[in-house]
């Protein structure tokens, strides 16, 4: 019941005030599909979750001492700075490594920094999905035009449709990887998820106010090369427009292939979206990143900020300290999990080749499975769930995918387990 003692009158300005549909994002499929409540968990993206006691085992005694000493008051606007300095450290490596592999062209000359073009100030500490909220708001307006690889995560081209923008799609084929291309993987017949280089050249114009992707690619584990990435920069600087990349999967390459450097690390206009959730197997504490060398950007998106969450959580922001000081071990923990998900998923997909087909992830904690023609993948895991109790995710819940693939997730180290369960519903059910 309202207190009409404590009721104010609104100003004039917001009185009667309606928010208006084309400005409020339809329902979110993925984060409201009912496939989350059946249990059985090859729709996760995440990696196998961390205990609590298990990451303060693999504090150092500064983290412990912060952890003990910890006053749980409003934290720092931009996040904590010891945070924000082991984040730096990462984009620091991404400079070196992208010397290695031979892309020191990415960066202008006049804007190189021997340290890294990022400082401590260039990032600001957000919940992952604010991350991707805040940055499009804070650059998209009504009719802006904006490029995006598709299917993705739907507020990554959701929240720009629903400010009015123009949004161009650019999507993967499948296929076998280029004979020249130094990062492939396998034999020749191998079949991937590519995304072509030259038909992003031909998207990205002079109108292109932003470019938005994610790589590793969700659903698809879809991959660029060091070389497609420096494409992509380049088409982005010669027509001036800003490049968003959600890197949440980054560090969960496969075999063989190499870790491409942040987007804010190697173009003046890229924007990068990181965070604990993939690789540190630190979902729960809700702890990301955005970064970039636009100050502009930056600080639109802390205005913004002010409005949402205003600070991270302080306990979570310790906890990501020592997950971020601790990456190398909590990544090769997870990719071990990662190489035998996925090879046992490979040979159950292969093996009932008449129901599926196997198109080679890249990359992150999923395979993009394929049906065989006539099979409705929603119709399919909604039979699932109710007859073997799993979860697997359809393509319709990504926007434009169809209804014709599997996003199955091999991150946590029960896929063998849930895959078992699922090639004998196969067996019971003669499907």
């Amino acid at each position: 019941m309202l207190c009409h003692a404590t009721a104010r009158t609104l100003p004039l300005r917001l009185r009667g005030l309606r928010l208006s549909s084309s400005t409020v994002p339809p329902p979110f499929l993925v984060e409201q599909w009912s496939g989350w409540s059946s249990g059985g968990g090859l729709s996760n993206s995440d990696c196998q979750p961390m205990k609590q006691s298990t990451l303060l085992a693999m504090a150092n005694a500064d983290e412990l001492k912060r952890w003990d000493d910890l006053e749980l008051g409003y934290g720092d606007q931009k996040g904590c700075e010891t945070l924000r300095k082991e984040i730096l450290g990462t984009f620091d490596e991404d400079v070196m490594s992208s010397r290695v592999v031979g892309t020191e062209d990415f960066t202008d000359a006049s804007s190189s920094d021997a340290d890294g073009p990022l400082t401590v100030d260039d990032i600001n500490v957000v919940v992952p999905a604010e991350g991707i909220y805040l940055t499009m708001n804070a650059i998209l307006e009504e009719g802006d035009e904006v490029v995006v690889a598709m299917p993705c995560y739907q507020s990554l081209h959701q929240l720009a449709e629903s400010k009015g923008c123009k949004v161009k799609g650019w999507y993967p084929s499948v296929g076998t990887r280029p004979g020249n291309d130094s990062f492939s993987l396998g034999p020749d017949n191998t079949k991937y998820y590519n995304f072509d280089i030259s038909e992003f050249e031909r998207l990205v114009t002079p109108e292109t106010k932003m470019v938005v992707m994610n790589f590793p690619h969700n659903p698809t584990g879809a991959m660029l090369t060091p070389g497609e990435l420096h494409r992509v920069v380049k088409a982005c600087r010669k027509n001036d427009c800003y490049l968003f990349n959600d890197e949440m999967y980054k560090y969960l390459e496969h075999k063989g292939k190499a870790t491409l450097p942040s987007v804010a690390t190697v173009y003046e206009k890229g924007i990068s979206l990181g965070g604990v959730s993939k690789w540190g197997s630190l979902a729960g504490i809700r702890i990301g990143w955005i970064a970039s060398q636009d100050p502009q950007v930056m600080e639109s998106v802390a205005q913004l900020k002010d409005y949402t969450t205003i600070s991270a959580s302080r306990p979570a922001e310790v906890l990501a300290s020592i997950g971020v000081r601790n990456r190398g071990v909590l990544v090769q923990q997870n990719k071990d999990i990662i190489y035998e998900g996925k090879s046992y998923l490979k040979s159950f997909v292969q093996h009932h080749h008449e129901l599926f087909e196997w198109v080679e992830p890249e990359g992150g904690s999923f395979a993009f499975v394929k049906l065989a023609p006539g099979i409705s993948a929603s119709a399919y895991t909604a039979k699932l769930a109710e007859e073997a109790g799993l979860s697997v995710m359809p393509s319709d819940l990504f926007v434009e995918a169809g209804d014709e693939a599997l996003r199955v997730c091999f991150g946590r180290s029960n896929a063998p387990e849930m895959i078992d369960v699922w090639d004998r519903h196969i067996a019971e059910k003669k499907l």
